[in-house]
């Protein structure tokens, strides 16, 4: 596969479809509760059924999406999955049955995995990869932030199809966007569904993703059993320290900062499991926002650095899956943990589970890969 550096103008579109096309996914992150509970009168445990179908149909497809941008190109993968999005998200103003709207979330599932990685993949191919990956996790991050925010305010104001109409609308401009990326072309040569150089570093992702879960799902729980009230300022010291972690260039190499990413994880959980108070839980935020900030792109920058451009796309698909896995294993885990242990204890363990992970990314003497 061939393909021109990005310009700078170029990098701003990328990054801007990157927005679009991830405000499409978290204007859907707190209406699909409250649409399958109260419209659809479907009982809470359907949250959990919805989010795992999405979450496993992520799973299946990224090997396949990381295949098709090695082969056809990423502009096809990623305009293909945005207008995956746009039609589920349109799909949800039909959805007045539990399976019908089931099958748009697996729509989206689909169309999630294929964004991602025709994304991550194109931010990959740049001429500094480990900046354009950073820049590209910070508009991940940007619009699954500012998503909720807008949608609960837009549902207040005109209800749930406004919020499916603007999703499928900011999908649709992600696709139009799309056409910004590079023109790539393909090789005749097959690449792996599953890349090895995406295994190792994908561990370690799961591992901090083990953090990532333990903090966003348990937090508000902690924070209520210490008389802290909302939990609202922990949330937003972690979402400033990621952002601003992400933002300031640094020079780390990947495999250091992915070490030191999963370290100070480490420590962030152990603050919570060890130090209960609401000054505690604060300190702990941005402890885990730095470790969460520094991981994600460390943990791509491995995967890719010393790879041709033809097996990149494979290498992305691979390293993500793994958050999928990390998010389901540890919510599962993680519950019924805190369920018999207290919370204190399955901090204590996210905790354990990151630290193991470091001799994974920990680095090692160089070895030449061709490319």
């Amino acid at each position: 596969m061939t393909t021109a550096p990005l310009p700078t103008s170029a990098d701003a579109r990328l990054l801007t479809c990157t927005a679009s096309c991830f405000l499409a996914i978290g204007l859907l992150i707190p209406t699909v509760p409250r649409y399958l509970t109260g419209p659809l009168d479907a009982g809470t445990g359907t949250v959990g059924v919805s989010l795992a179908i999405t979450g496993i149909t992520a799973v299946l497809v990224r090997p396949f999406a990381g295949r098709l941008a090695d082969r056809v190109g990423r502009r096809t993968t990623t305009c293909t999955g945005a207008l995956a999005l746009a039609a589920a998200s349109l799909g949800l103003l039909a959805a007045d049955s539990l399976s019908l709207f089931l099958a748009c979330r697996i729509v989206a599932g689909a169309g999630e995995a294929l964004t991602y990685v025709g994304l991550a993949a194109a931010s990959s191919d740049h001429d500094r990869p480990n900046r354009a990956i950073n820049h590209f996790s910070v508009a991940v991050n940007t619009g699954l932030l500012v998503g909720p925010v807008i949608a609960e305010k837009l549902y207040a104001l005109a209800g749930f199809s406004a919020v499916w109409v603007l999703a499928a609308l900011a999908a649709g401009i992600a696709a139009a966007l799309s056409s910004a990326l590079p023109v790539t072309t393909s090789t005749p040569k097959r690449s792996a569904l599953i890349h090895r150089a995406g295994i190792r570093p994908g561990l370690g992702y799961l591992a901090s993703v083990w953090g990532y879960t333990a903090f966003t799902a348990f937090l508000p729980l902690h924070v209520a059993t210490l008389g802290g009230g909302d939990s609202g300022h922990h949330f937003l010291i972690y979402g400033a320290v990621l952002i601003g972690i992400r933002l300031i260039p640094h020079r780390l190499p990947p495999r250091i900062a992915a070490t030191t990413a999963l370290i100070v994880t480490t420590l962030g959980l152990a603050l919570l499991a060890l130090w209960p108070s609401t000054a505690g839980a604060l300190c702990a935020a941005a402890v885990i926002g730095t470790g969460q900030g520094l991981g994600l792109p460390a943990f791509l920058g491995i995967a890719v650095t010393g790879l041709p451009m033809t097996e990149r796309g494979s290498a992305v698909a691979t390293t993500t899956a793994f958050f999928d896995l990390g998010f389901l294993s540890a919510a599962l885990a993680l519950g019924a943990l805190a369920q018999t242990s207290g919370l204190a204890g399955g901090f204590a363990v996210a905790a354990l589970v990151s630290a193991a992970a470091v001799p994974l990314v920990i680095p090692l003497p160089s070895r030449r890969r061709t490319s």
